[in-house]
């Protein structure tokens, strides 16, 4: 038997975004910027959608 279990207290604020700090995603495109690097193994790595980390490389 599985037993669900909430994740968060009921009536929290639900947080919608994350923030990442200019320092974290510097070195995720930096990363992702070295030759034969693959954005979406950095990205899964990291935590977060490799359409995230593309548009951070794109923005830098």
């Amino acid at each position: 038997m599985i037993e669900a279990v909430a994740d968060r207290l009921e009536g929290a604020p639900r947080q919608l975004r994350r923030r990442w700090s200019d320092e974290f995603k510097a070195r995720a495109v930096a990363e992702a910027l070295e030759p034969g690097a693959s954005v979406s193994a950095i990205a899964h790595r990291i935590g977060i959608h490799p359409s995230q980390l593309f548009a951070w490389r794109r923005n830098a």
